[in-house]
Parts: C-alpha cells; sequence; structure tokens
C-alpha cells in the first residue's frame, strides 16, 4: 500500500510520497465533562476531529519549500489548506497545518527531521 498525502489551496496542488513510516492519526475529541454535585460525571459530546502528523526524514530544498508554502500561505492568503490521504478515506478535508524548524544538512539546501502536523478544523471565516 503507498501512501501519498496531497495539499490543496487556492494556488493549487501538490502530492507527495510519504516514504517513511509512520504516519500518525489522533482523535480529537471535542468534550466537556460536567460533575454534578452528587459526585457523577455527564459529558458534552460536541465533535471529534482528527489530527495527522508525519515526518519526513530527509526533504531536498523543493520538497521542503513545497510543504511549507502552504504552511505560510495559511497567514497569507487567510486560508487552511485542504489534505487527501491516499488510502485512509481522508479526502479535501480543511486543516491547520503547523511545521517544525528548518534543520539544513548540507550545501544542497536538503533538509532533515521535518515533521508537518495537520488539525482537521472548518475553513477560516465560516
Amino acid at each position: 500500500m503507498a501512501y501519498n498525502l496531497t495539499l490543496t489551496d487556492s494556488t493549487g496542488t501538490d502530492t507527495l510520497a510519504l516514504t517513511e513510516v509512520p504516519l500518525t492519526t489522533t482523535p480529537l475529541e471535542i468534550a466537556t465533562d460536567v460533575q454534578v454535585l452528587s459526585g457523577n460525571l455527564y459529558t458534552d459530546f460536541v465533535a471529534q476531529k482528527r489530527i495527522w502528523s508525519h515526518t519526513w526524514a530527509y526533504l531536498s530544498e523543493d520538497e521542503y519549500n513545497v510543504i511549507k508554502g502552504y504552511y505560510d500561505r495559511q497567514f497569507t492568503l487567510y486560508e487552511y489548506p485542504q489534505l487527501t490521504i491516499d488510502d485512509e478515506g481522508v479526502d479535501l478535508v480543511t486543516v491547520r497545518m503547523s511545521i517544525t524548524p528548518k534543520n539544513i544538512i548540507d550545501d544542497c539546501g536538503n533538509v532533515q527531521d521535518v515533521t508537518v502536523s495537520f488539525r482537521e478544523t472548518g475553513q477560516l471565516g465560516s
């Protein structure tokens, strides 16, 4: 099974191979626990979201710049990218991206240990 990650925003679409493992999927509960005077607990379940995270051991400068471009455009276009992950049933899910610091390892601009997290969310302004 080959996993690919596709990012889409108003400037275009790019597909990146997930060449290393793991691809981590974390469920995110949107809920509030309420303790009543009797000591019992009830929960207001509002929603469930997901967070996907992946670390690329090595990226070329061009590959890094593609990912960083989507991250930066969240702030310049006020638009979150959309994420598609083949074989995971994730199709055009709006996500808020975060990225670890750039660790350049050679004179060619190759980058090591880049972790990107994608938190499922609604589009800005909606």
